[in-house]
């Protein structure tokens, strides 16, 4: 069936982490917008509650909670507490991610723990986690991890950001090979630089600032066109796609200068 109504989301429950500010509350009310509920996680609660009334008064339900990325019982706790009240997850958007720029050398453990253990063991865990209920419930599912242009092509200042992207890509290949038995897709979302506060918190190192400034396109992404792309691949249209990764950067990768 072709139409309109096949990238719609009416009907499905999404799962939104990070889901308190920037991309996340853009990917959040995308989705409801579309038709979908939506679970909100997020470290922030009184945050998260506000996108989620942002949800409500798009006449959808919404559930918010605390989801702590770094700690894998709060994981496993989030996830069926919010099956429970919602009935199923069709959608997981792993959005949630953190980031330090500055030299390699300079780095120091607990920096490279605390970008690890959200951006991808974190991630591991909320997928699981949602891809248990999934299988559990026999529930048709997509999970969707939002990458990086850099962990395709790696960048300065961002040498353990780029690499736990890198992981999360690969671990998006293998999700889907694993998971693809059970009508599960796992897909991936790279953007370009994307407006938000931590952008422009960045930007303030002039070498970074250089770095944005080399998108072909001539600017940073807006958070609804990262948004659009995470809807087709959490839509019936996307039934077929699985494994691969969708790059939405501005021809970054692709025409680097």
């Amino acid at each position: 069936m072709l139409g309109s109504a096949r990238f719609g989301l009416n009907g499905k429950v999404v799962m939104v982490t990070g889901a308190n500010r920037g991309l996340g509350r853009a990917i959040a009310l995308a989705c409801a917008a579309s038709g979908a509920d939506i679970v909100l996680g997020a470290r922030k609660q009184t945050e998260a509650a506000m996108v989620a009334e942002e949800c409500r008064a798009l006449g959808r339900r919404a559930h918010a909670g605390v989801l702590e990325l770094t700690d894998v019982a709060c994981i496993n706790n989030f996830v069926p507490e919010a099956v429970a009240e919602m009935g199923r997850i069709d959608v997981l958007v792993n959005n949630a991610g953190i980031t330090i720029v500055k030299r390699a050398v300079d780095f120091t453990e607990d920096e490279f723990d605390a970008i690890s253990d959200i951006n991808f063991k974190g991630a591991f865990f909320t997928a699981t986690a949602v891809a248990r209920s999934m299988i559990d419930k026999s529930v048709k599912g997509a999970i969707i991890n939002v990458s990086s242009q850099v962990g395709h092509v790696g960048a300065p200042l961002r040498a353990v950001y780029s690499g736990s992207k890198g992981a999360l890509n690969q671990l998006t290949k293998t999700l889907a090979g694993e998971w693809a038995p059970h009508n599960i897709t796992v897909n991936g979302v790279s953007p370009t630089f994307t407006r938000s506060t931590m952008l422009e918190q960045a930007m303030q190192n002039p070498d970074f600032r250089k770095m944005v400034e080399r998108v072909p396109l001539g600017r940073p992404a807006e958070p609804d066109e990262i948004a659009s792309a995470i809807l087709y691949l959490a839509s019936d249209a996307a039934r077929m796609v699985t494994g691969h990764t969708i790059l939405v950067d501005g021809g970054y990768t692709s025409v680097r200068n």
